[in-house]
């Protein structure tokens, strides 16, 4: 324990997968991990379907803002690397989503992510495993 309360997280490079709803520049928030843009891969337009597979495939955790990824009837946390679903409002702009994505990476621990869904809220996360 640090002594300011807060548990010492372990350091460790996780691999993010940002859907086409979050803001391209939200890249630099994940500063120390890997990360990687639909943008980048041609993905942009592609079914929720493709988008999770190619997360699946590269044990990438998908950073999304589509609440169809937070259905563990179709997306069941366990198969995945981790599914992180921003629930914030519609008019929040770049800045503010990068805001609130860099409070959760100091929160959480990485280990949450792994095989969860996580719904991120301003000032707090859920956990679904």
């Amino acid at each position: 324990m640090f002594q300011d309360g807060l548990k010492e997280k372990r350091l460790e490079i996780m691999k993010f997968l940002l859907d086409a709803n979050i803001p391209y520049s939200a890249k630099e928030v994940f500063s120390g991990h890997k990360v990687v843009h639909v943008r980048d891969l041609g993905l942009e337009q592609a079914t929720d379907e493709k988008i999770i597979s190619w997360a699946e495939k590269n044990q990438a955790a998908l950073v999304s803002r589509d609440f169809d990824f937070a259905n563990i009837l179709n997306f069941p946390s366990a198969k995945y690397y981790g599914i992180i679903i921003l629930r914030l409002p519609h008019f929040y702009i770049a800045r503010e989503i990068k805001r609130v994505l860099n409070s959760f990476l100091k929160k959480v621990d990485m280990q949450e992510i792994h095989g969860s869904t996580i719904i991120v809220e301003e000032g707090r996360y859920r956990v679904r495993k």
